[in-house]
């Protein structure tokens, strides 16, 4: 019968998990830890079945270099004009000359090639859209205590704390 993995076991096991996953060196986890450096090793082969930090971090070297080799949204904004343009251009000559469907084909697969690579670079996401909103609202201060006061009116404490904090709101109005 095997024994239990020490690590497994170790209170912090989710943190220690995601430094070996990031390919943080065996020796210096298992000392921050106070984790035999051989128990680690066996923790991160068997039980999270990951290769040695220096392989994990030429695979993670591997995919900067991949995100780097993909196009910029101004490259993938250009493909897409030229496309548009290209695609006037293929539907007037197809017309004069009646073969539409080839040339149609044969594009919809460059905006699929195009689509893709935009996903692949993380461009297909939607930018965020701030709009300010301003509402001119007409209703006065007394209007506003006239309908507390009657909302709260079987609180008698609530009640009185709510006037007093319009009488001051009323006051620092008055004072500016």
């Amino acid at each position: 019968m095997s024994r239990a993995c020490s690590t497994c076991q170790h209170l912090k096991r989710s943190e220690i998990d995601r430094r070996l996953a990031a390919g943080e060196p065996t020796a210096q986890v298992a000392h921050d830890y106070g984790l035999s450096p051989s128990s680690l090793h066996r923790h991160r082969t068997n039980c999270l079945k990951l290769a040695a930090s220096n392989a994990i971090k030429k695979e993670a070297a591997r995919g900067s270099a991949a995100v780097e080799l993909l196009p910029s949204k101004e490259t993938l904004g250009a493909a897409y004009f030229e496309l548009r343009e290209r695609i006037d251009q293929i539907v007037a000559q197809a017309e004069q000359q009646g073969s539409l469907r080839v040339a149609i084909s044969g594009l919809n697969s460059i905006r699929q090639t195009l689509d893709s690579l935009a996903r692949l670079a993380g461009h297909d996401r939607a930018g965020q859209i701030n709009v300010a909103v301003q509402t001119n609202v007409n209703v006065g201060v007394t209007q506003i205590a006239e309908r507390l006061i009657q909302h709260f009116d079987h609180e008698p404490d609530l009640k009185a704390r709510i006037a007093q904090a319009l009488v001051e709101m009323d006051d620092d109005q008055a004072a500016a």
